[in-house]
This record gives structure tokens, sequence and C-alpha cells, in this order.
């Protein structure tokens, strides 16, 4: 029995080794790459209600009051979705002794209609702040623009093979092993909303000037071809 074993190990090896041997030569590392700008899709703004005083407890329900009465009137937009996301009491010091006290209620508002967001974040002027306003693509986005990018760049590494094939004036080629990969992007965020919010507060309903702007969506393609010499090889 060890020693059938041993026989069908060498075999086994010995096959193996036959394969490899057949990459070990006319091997050609290529990549391609495929872009294109997306313009973002969405947006999310955080908003804050924030009061400060001496008593805590009255300003937890104040503040309370104002988040319901935001999120009442957010309900007159139907594609605004708000989530809240944080709410702080914090004490005022002076000279290690506490002089006042601080609570705020923060609401994410998500949406992808621009035009609703800009005239919510108009309204909400008299009730809260704008902390920060986010654009992005939305998941479905880059998914049908990447799928897109992976054809036009798996078109280009097929275009450069054929070309170096034909350089080399050899009939034909195999792909050895190829790596598709995406690359990510960067949320643009327009901190500057917030000062801007802050000007136009005596305008209670005017609506916030919002530019989304784009994203740059890109995929990359690795790869490694063979050049075939011997035509008979080619339809294997």
């Amino acid at each position: 029995m060890k020693h059938s074993f041993f026989a069908i190990a060498i075999t086994l090896f010995s096959a193996t080794a036959a394969a490899d041997n057949t990459l070990d030569y006319n091997l050609i590392n290529l990549n391609a790459t495929a872009s294109t700008e997306v313009a973002n899709d969405q947006v999310t703004s955080v908003v804050q209600v924030m009061l400060s005083g001496s008593d805590p407890a009255k300003l937890g329900q104040q503040v309370n009051q104002r988040s319901n009465q935001l999120l009442e009137l957010i309900k007159n937009y139907s594609s605004i979705t708000p989530q809240t996301t944080g709410y702080q009491t914090r004490p005022q010091y002076k000279d290690s002794q506490i002089v006042s006290w601080q609570v705020s209620q923060q609401i994410r508002l998500h949406s992808h209609d621009f035009t609703q967001m800009s005239e919510v974040l108009g309204e909400t002027q008299s009730i809260a702040t704008v902390q920060s306003i986010e654009f992005s693509l939305s998941d479905a986005l880059i998914e049908t623009t990447q799928n897109g990018l992976i054809e036009e760049a798996i078109s280009k590494f097929r275009d450069k093979a054929t070309l170096i094939q034909a350089q080399f004036e050899q009939p034909g080629y195999r792909l050895v092993n190829m790596s598709v990969n995406t690359s990510g992007y960067a949320p643009v965020r327009r901190m500057e909303a917030v000062s801007m919010m802050a000007a136009d507060v005596a305008s209670k309903s005017a609506p916030a000037a919002l530019e989304a702007g784009s994203n740059k969506v890109s995929v990359d393609v690795h790869g490694q071809i063979q050049l075939i010499s011997d035509t008979t090889t080619i339809s294997n």
C-alpha cells in the first residue's frame, strides 16, 4: 500500500509540474481603467436644536418641544427621512463651578430630492441650526455605474491584449488571471452651509442654496495573459 501511494503522489506531482511549466513563459501583466464623473443623487443634513440656561430639566423640556415641532414640520416633506441621532446635556463651567447647562438634540435628514431638502432647511432655521450638509451617491447608482465601467475596463483590457499579441506577432493569447477592483469615493461635504444658513436666519423660509456636485467612480482591471506561439493550443 505504501508503494502504491508513493507512485500516485509522484504521478500527481509530475502532472502539476507539467501544468506549471506551460505558464512559465510569454507572460505579460496588463491593467486597464475606466472612470466617469457621476452627479450625486442624495443629500444628508444634520440639524441641531440647542438651548442654554440654568435649569437642565426645563431646558430638556424646551428642546424636546422644539424637536417635536421640527419633526412635525418635516412630515410635510414626503421625500425627507428624519432620524434622531444624539441627545446631550452638558454642564458649562467657570472657575471649576457649573454656571449653566447646555442641552441639544440632533436630527439627521436624508433625501434624494434636493428641492425638498433645500426648502425644509429654510423652514427649520427658526427652530434649529444646520450642522452639516453632505452629498453622496446612492448604493444603487454606484452599482449601476460600476457595472457599466466593468464592461468598459474589460473591453480596454482585451484591446490591449490583442495589441500586444499583434506586436509580438503571436497567433493568440490566453487569460491567466484577472482581478477587478472598484474604487471608493469620498462624499462631498458642504461645511460652509452652516455659516450660510446662520447668515440667512432673518429670512425664515428662504430655501437653502444646494449644489450637489459629483463624485468620480472608477474600475481598475489587473490581469495576466500568456502569448501563445503554438496555434494548436489556442482552442484549449
